[in-house]
This record gives structure tokens, sequence and C-alpha cells, in this order.
């Protein structure tokens, strides 16, 4: 009988389990007796969220570390020298690229192995459990996709009929299909429709996250406990995080007016909140550095600090140095103390947003991969052509948010150009691993430090495949 390897974590689901991250087992797990009992199905899914966290993936690899790397944020140490030159060749950057391509294609796997579980033991699950379950593995499918996409594939709408990559769509396929730019695209659509459907009677539509408080006899209070209660609804995949996938695979085709469409739901559902000052203007252990309000979909890391600490805290007096330094955030930011940005996310040179001062800290140590804040930036621009007062408009009330004294619109765009739209994604992804991206997605020239102006090329946007992927003779060489 096949077996599958998952990390056992305890599943978030609507329980009165609030630590539900503390517990993490290797476990060997028959698939026939763990996908016999709705938990069974559960754990599995919490096993594909606890390995997306991983350093190797979303805790670090794809969001602060190499990908942010690659859209020059950093002066780099000498780990991080063939990244910051593209040097995709050099053994080491092509061993964490292999890592890259595995890690994603592994949970893809995951994915499909509880999608194929759903079905042949269909008996096990309500109706609602079923929907919930192949939901979020069917988005998690598209989500990984996707970002394989991002990394290897040229951009859908300079090559639709180019080599994608290989979409996976059953478990145990060891080679699946090379699919074209424009059919991996519909693949991931595809998946994202359908899983909108399964989450119509997701969790999340009956709270409102943000607003979740702990009653004590002094009264309800904002505590680790309420925080803890609202990130259950967000560290996994819920409809609202479906549909800001669907704003993003509409964007990256070229469907500007769907994606506005399905980037407004996630606004108006009200399920999440632009930064408040009051969460900045705290007590270390109150401050939200990670504007958690906005979060639609983020993923949880106990170690998250610890490793950000390594990668990019100078220790006085160790002999350590930062392996990334952030370059020019003085200027990035124009120099305004006022941008909580600016003011919380960077200590001289050390890029904090993912280290808290107070160890004590309430919020869950997270990283995100979709906010509120990116939905407002995908309407400016896909708006900045048809409707630029429109995109002005989402432009500035992102802004109102972000910089003090701002709520009257003392910083506001009296004019937006291009530029302004992606300087702001530039202040604003930093440590989330997106900016990569938006260079892509525009084929825009990259900022080079020292080195002047990089241009935009297919050479330094589209990672070659693994070796062992083209030794397979099922690949070309890239």
């Amino acid at each position: 009988m096949k077996k599958i390897y998952f990390i056992i974590a305890l599943f978030l689901a609507l329980t009165s389990c609030n630590n539900w991250l503390d517990v993490e087992l290797d476990n060997k797990v028959d698939d026939h007796k763990l996908f016999s009992t709705p938990q069974g199905f559960k754990e599995a899914l919490a096993g594909i969220y606890s390995q997306m966290s991983k350093p190797s993936l979303y805790g670090s690899y794809l969001t602060m570390e190499h990908i942010d790397a690659l859209s020059q944020y950093y002066s780099a140490s000498s780990t991080y020298e063939y990244w910051v030159s593209y040097d995709y060749a050099n053994s080491g950057t092509k061993s964490t690229i292999r890592t890259m391509w595995n890690g994603l294609y592994s949970n893809i796997s995951q994915a499909n192995c509880i999608l194929e579980w759903a079905d042949r033991n269909a008996n096990v699950l309500s109706d609602e459990e079923r929907d919930q379950i192949r939901g979020e593995a069917l988005a998690l499918r598209a989500f990984l996709h996707f970002d394989l996409y991002r990394l290897f594939a040229p951009d859908v709408k300079r090559a639709p009929k180019a080599d994608g990559i290989p979409y996976n769509k059953i478990f145990g396929v060891s080679l699946p299909p090379m699919y074209s730019t424009e059919e991996v695209m519909q693949l991931v659509i595809n998946d994202l429709s359908e899983a909108e459907k399964c989450l119509e009677n997701d969790p999340i539509k009956d709270v409102v996250p943000y607003a979740i408080r702990t009653s004590t006899a002094q009264g309800d209070i904002v505590d680790k406990a309420a925080k803890d209660q609202a990130d259950k609804y967000v560290a996994r995949v819920n409809i609202y995080a479906v549909k800001a996938m669907l704003a993003r695979a509409y964007q990256a085709r070229g469907e500007n007016g769907k994606a506005v469409e399905k980037a407004k739901e996630v606004i108006e559902s009200g399920k999440f909140r632009l930064l408040q000052a009051t969460s900045i203007d705290q007590s270390e252990n109150l401050v939200d550095l990670t504007f958690s309000d906005e979060h639609i979909f983020s993923l949880r890391n106990k170690s998250l600090s610890t490793n950000a600490e390594r990668i990019f805290k100078e220790v006085a007096g160790s002999g350590r140095s930062a392996e990334l330094r952030m370059a020019g955030s003085y200027d990035l930011y124009q120099g305004n103390r006022d941008d909580f940005r600016l003011s919380k996310w960077y200590d001289d040179f050390d890029f904090v947003k993912y280290i808290p001062a107070d160890t004590n800290n309430i919020f869950p140590q997270k990283v995100p991969l979709i906010k509120l804040s990116e939905m407002y930036l995908l309407i400016a621009e896909c708006f900045y052509d048809e409707n630029p007062e429109m995109a002005k408009e989402h432009m500035n009330l992102l802004r109102r948010n972000r910089i003090r004294g701002n709520q009257e619109g003392a910083y506001d765009l009296m004019y937006l150009s291009k530029k302004d739209i992606f300087d702001e994604m530039r202040r604003e992804y930093i440590g989330e691993g997106q900016m990569w991206y938006v260079y892509k997605r525009n084929h825009l020239s990259l900022p080079g430090g020292h080195t002047g102006t990089i241009e935009a090329d297919n050479d330094i946007f589209v990672f070659p495949f693994p070796d062992a992927e083209i030794e397979s003779g099922n690949r070309d060489k890239r």
C-alpha cells in the first residue's frame, strides 16, 4: 500500500485549541488509515500549511530571502552574491532552485492525495466537510502551481504559447505533462473557480477576524488568545484568499476587469481592514509589525523571528554580520519617518519586520502571503489607463493608512504615475517576495544600486528547470 509522509500539526479547524501550531510530530502514516476520519483529512491539510511555512519555502526562501534579493532590495554578503547577479548556473544557486521546485511540487502532490481520498472516501465526510477540504486543497494546488509558473515560465502575456511548467492534477504521477503558459494559467483559474464554489460556506463568512476579542471580568480585550482565535481564519485558505488568488491570476493574464472585480469583492467583504495607527502606537508587546488585520492568507512559523535575525540582524560584539542589509531604506520611503513602514520595519540598516522588539508580542509569528494592501495596489495598477481617478483614489486610501497624520490626505498624491504605483509596491512588499513578480509581470527594469539599471530580460526573470528534470528527458534545457 502506498505510504504518504506528512508533518502532522494540530489542525486549526474551528475548535477551542488556540495553540494549534505548538505541536508538530513527524509521522509516517498509512494513507488508508489517515483518511478514514474527518480529522485525518484536516491533519493532512495542516501538514501542507506546515511544510509551506518552512524556511525552504515561504518561511524565508520564497519571501524575505532569495526572491527579495532578486528584487535588489539588499546589499548582500557573499552568500547571496550569485542571486543579486542572477547567476542561476552557480552550483549553490542551482541547489536552492532545486529545493524550491521540489518543495512546491511535493506539496502539490500532497494536495492531490487529499483530493483523491476526498473522492475515494466520500462517505467519511459530510457534504460540508468535503466541500471545505476540497476547496482548500484545490486552492493550494492552484496557488503553488501559480508560483511555479511565476518562477520557471515566461510571462503569459508576452509568450502565451511558450512552454510553461508541468501541471500536476493526479497523485502519484511522477512526470505530469508540460503545458504552455496560457494553458497553465487556465488550469490555475479552473482550480480556483472550483475552490471558490466549494468554499461558499467558509466559516470566515460568520466572523470578522480582526474584531475578535477575549472576554474577561474587566471587559473585552485584545490579547494573545484573541489573536490566536482570529488567526484560525487566515492561517489557511479561506474563500477571500481564493478570490484574491483569482485577482492575481486574472491580472497576470491581462484581464484587468476581472482582476479588479475579484479584488473589490475582497475589499468590500469587510473581513479585513487597512492598518490603524492604534495598532502601531502601542507598547512593544502589542505592536502589529506585519499588519495582521490585513492578512487574507498568511502562514505561521514559530522560528520566523529567529531565522530573520540570522539573516538580517547585526549583533554588536558578536562578530556576526548580517547576511542581507537593507539598501537605501531612507530614500525608498522618501525620508518620511511618519511612514509606519519606515519607522517600524527598520532599525538603522537592520530589517526587523519579522523581529518583534518584545519576545512576548501577542501577534503570532507569521509571514503574509496575501494582504489587503495588495488588492488596493492591484486595482490602482489595473485601473491606471482605464480609470486614473479610481486608481489614484485606491492609492491614496492605502497611503492614508500607512503614513501618520495622513487621514485627511496630507500625503495624498495629486497626480498619479505608473512609477508612483510601483514605488509604493516596493515600499509595501519588502520581505514578502512579491516585488520580483511585479517586475516580471510588467517587464520592468530593476534598480541595480552601484551597478546601474538592470534591463528586463527572461535570462533573469525565468529560472532554469532543475538538472534532474532535464535529465529525465521530459523537459527542455533553458
